[in-house]
């Protein structure tokens, strides 16, 4: 009778389950101490752009105004409400007879109004409403308003760090004559020389914007 058992247990077949899998804790670490390195870089970066003099000579080196002369376009760029303001103020002091405001969708017709609400006159303002770059700019405008890049000068309204990327894309296409103008009164308030930390905290989070859409730029156009 032993043996009888012994064979019926034998014959009998052990169901087994595969042993659940642990829990992936040094994937999650890796990711972890991957995520704190960025971020560990990205805080060195503003360290250094907040104490070094090379902030300054970036931040001062993007300055590339021109001086005023009459023209025959002023090209307002979206992204402030300021430049309408600016645009407005040099349409009536009668630098040039018409005012293009370029931005996408309902953004270009605010930033019309807020022209005519400073005194331009709405016959003379025309609204190109389709970019939604600085790199589609220069094209749109030309062709909603008719300009000849080769002889028509243009006044480019823009921020004080986007005025050299907004010039070299304007270049690129085919604007020869270009006056880059940022807002008076910015640049009325905004010291020439020397930025304490305050100010270098201040403008490090616009250098690097820049430096996002140069970069931009030069990869894919």
């Amino acid at each position: 009778m032993s043996m009888a058992r012994n064979d019926t247990l034998s014959d009998e077949t052990v169901e087994t389950h595969p042993a659940a899998e642990p829990p992936r804790v040094g994937s999650l670490s890796r990711w972890f101490w991957r995520g704190m390195g960025v971020f560990g870089l990205i805080m060195s970066l503003a360290f250094l752009l907040v104490i070094s003099p090379l902030t300054d000579r970036v931040y001062f080196g993007m300055d590339c105004q021109d001086e005023l002369r009459p023209a025959d376009w002023i090209i307002c760029l979206g992204g402030d409400a300021g430049r309408a303001i600016e645009s407005a103020r040099l349409l009536q002091d009668g630098y040039a007879p018409k005012l293009i405001v370029t931005n996408n969708g309902a953004a270009a017709d605010r930033l019309a109004q807020q022209a005519i609400d400073w005194g331009a006159d709405p016959q003379d303002v025309l609204i190109e409403n389709r970019s939604t770059r600085t790199v589609d700019h220069p094209d749109l405008v030309a062709d909603l308003a008719g300009i000849d890049r080769a002889q028509d000068t243009c006044i480019l309204v823009t921020s004080y760090t986007h005025m050299k990327r907004a010039r070299q894309i304007f270049e690129d296409a085919g604007y020869r004559h270009l006056i880059v103008r940022e807002m008076r009164w910015e640049r009325e308030a905004r010291a020439t020389s020397g930025l304490n930390w305050r100010q270098r905290l201040l403008v490090a989070p616009r250098i690097c914007y820049e430096a996002a859409g140069w970069c931009r730029y030069w990869l894919f156009g």
